[in-house]
């Protein structure tokens, strides 16, 4: 199994950054402990790679995550939502 480039792949890259952000690993800590290219990792995070990654690599990253590989591939079972200082600095608040 190879993840292609895409929609999906746009999705799961950023479903990739947004765990590490949450677990506040770095990219190059996460790239390390999986065992792949940080370089590639950044494209892939980005929607920037053309060639995918395989499905060993993805599962490395999953472990990595503490994250069951196919609710890394499918979207599911994490919180995307987790509101950390840095998102908190983004909102805006109106007080009409």
């Amino acid at each position: 199994m190879m993840v292609e480039s895409g929609e999906a792949t746009e999705e799961l890259g950023a479903r990739i950054r947004r765990l590490r952000g949450e677990q506040g690993i770095g990219q190059e800590r996460l790239a390390i402990e999986a065992n792949i290219d940080q370089s590639g990792l950044s494209k892939f995070e980005r929607g920037k790679d053309k060639r995918g990654l395989s499905e060993a690599a993805l599962r490395r990253l999953a472990r990595v995550l503490n994250i069951q590989f196919e609710k890394l591939i499918d979207g599911t079972g994490y919180s995307a939502s987790v509101t950390t200082p840095s998102k908190v600095a983004n909102v805006n608040v109106s007080t009409s």
